[in-house]
């Protein structure tokens, strides 16, 4: 896949310079905290606070005007009030700046004549040559520019592959700290409010040809071009994965989408069957979009033969209905296979038919190691689920083990026994192994527990072990992977 040249966005996301308006001398204000918020990321580039005060802002000088400003700027950051951000964008304009982000409200969402009018003046700007993003929009973030938005000063600065399109500042900003903790690293996040200039649409045609990109999020609100949205979405996703959460497609939802981005939204019904039309995945929540993306992001070759491991017998009942339900196999196991398990769980009680219930939440890794083994050489699966009871293994057996005098180790020394294990596996079977962290560790005595499953989830994650936080997602989110792998069987994320 060939980068286009000389794209002007690309400056966009990298820029040398960035001039900051808005509130700069005012703690708490927009253009402070943004100003503040670069600062604090890291940003290597050069900052340009600007402010008719002028003055310092923690060691950086703040010029009054723009033309003051003696380096190249490629990115301007407006939050001034709506009347006064045409003048800065012309302003921005005659020196040459490349892109704006405007952060202010005031323009279409409002639905008032003087705010459409604002709105129009923008765009007709726009058109003379500077790119906008928003208004009424947190921006971007972008780890390989080493810029932010305003609230992701502790965004994860690893780069990487996953880009996201959000029409609401505060879902760009969730899907900041929840790709973290997922483990999934970001090339950019653009939060484009009313997408005046730089829509949707457009915004995906760049991803498309984004080398840093390979598998996109979004979310939207409304489209103002449906047939050209739809064209656009069945092109890209040609070439990458796109996981789609589309808001406002029932009538209180669609009310508050116009009042919030001054988007039409549109009938469920509709949308759902232009998403599938285009070969998107269409999500509903926040959570249901990581559940997808981690699934394309970590498991190279997805399939509907699942084994699942652990747990309770409870959980291998309702698995074993989630699983029907979201299109996937839990078939048995064979009786050989079940035979040689059996050896291993002599306890009456125990199912090894599929899911394998191991009975307690603490078998000794090599029982474990070798049941997995078995599983895995000897069942035409494609996915191996690894489920681990956090509370209960980390409160109530080492309570007992503690109180008959047997050693438990530091906490969370079994989990981290067990990623070598399933690391070995994985490489040896070549199939995929994913891992549930069920955690019921909900009172303020379990905060600890807590702790330790967020710092097993990110040593599991670093060595490409996904954790999904129950069964449910983690099917959730296989389905989602088989049913884009199934259509486009010579695409890998």
């Amino acid at each position: 896949m060939t980068k286009k040249k000389n794209n002007p966005l690309d400056k966009i996301f990298a820029p040398r310079g960035i001039a900051v308006f808005g509130g700069i001398n005012r703690p708490g204000a927009f253009g402070n905290l943004i100003a503040l918020s670069l600062m604090r990321y890291g940003y290597p580039g050069k900052l340009y606070p600007i402010s008719t005060k002028g003055g310092k802002l923690n060691g950086h000088t703040i010029y009054k005007r723009i033309e003051d400003v003696d380096g190249p700027v490629d990115l301007a950051s407006i939050s001034v009030p709506a009347r006064f951000v045409s003048e800065i964008l012309r302003a921005c304009l005659r020196q040459g700046v490349t892109g704006a982000q405007i952060h202010s409200s005031g323009f279409a969402e409002t639905g008032s004549s003087e705010g459409l009018a604002l709105q129009e003046e923008v765009a007709a700007i726009a058109r003379e040559g500077i790119r906008v993003i928003g208004p009424n929009c947190f921006g971007i973030h972008a780890p390989r520019g080493g810029i932010t938005l305003l609230p992701g000063a502790d965004f994860s600065k690893e780069p990487g592959s996953v880009a996201m399109l959000s029409q609401s500042g505060g879902v760009a900003t969730d899907f900041g700290y929840e790709a973290r903790f997922a483990g999934i690293h970001l090339s950019k996040i653009v939060s484009f409010g009313n997408g005046c200039d730089l829509d949707a649409i457009t915004l995906l045609d760049y991803l498309s040809t984004d080398p840093e990109t390979d598998v996109i999020a979004a979310y939207l609100e409304g489209i103002t071009d449906g047939h050209k949205f739809l064209e656009t979405v069945a092109r890209v996703t040609r070439q990458k994965p796109m996981v789609i959460w589309k808001a406002g497609m029932t009538p209180p939802g669609n009310r508050a989408a116009q009042s919030h981005t001054a988007s039409l939204a549109g009938d469920a019904s509709i949308w759902e069957g232009v998403l599938r039309q285009g070969h998107a995945i269409p999500v509903q929540g926040l959570d249901e979009l990581m559940d997808a993306l981690v699934a394309l992001k970590y498991l190279k070759k997805p399939g509907p033969r699942i084994a699942l491991v652990g747990g309770g017998g409870a959980i291998g009942v309702f698995s074993c209905d989630l699983s029907h339900r979201a299109g996937l196999r839990l078939d048995h196991f064979s009786k050989e296979t079940q035979r040689r398990l059996r050896q291993y769980y002599p306890t009456p009680g125990n199912s090894m038919q599929n899911p394998l219930d191991t009975g307690s939440p603490v078998v000794p890794a090599d029982v474990i190691e070798n049941s997995l083994e078995i599983i895995l050489d000897s069942e035409p699966i494609d996915i191996l689920i690894m489920v681990f009871l956090i509370r209960p293994l980390e409160v109530e057996v080492r309570s007992f083990m503690q109180m008959v005098g047997v050693p438990t180790g530091p906490p969370g020394a079994y989990l981290e026994s067990m990623l070598p294990v399933l690391e070995r596996l994985k490489k040896k079977s070549n199939k995929e192994i994913i891992t549930v962290f069920e955690n019921r560790a909900m009172t303020i005595a379990d905060v600890a527990v807590e702790k330790t499953s967020r710092i097993m989830r990110k040593a599991y994650q670093s060595r490409g072990i996904p954790v999904f936080s129950n069964v449910e997602r983690a099917f959730r989110g296989i389905r989602h992977a088989v049913a884009y792998t199934t259509r486009h069987p010579g695409q890998s994320s």
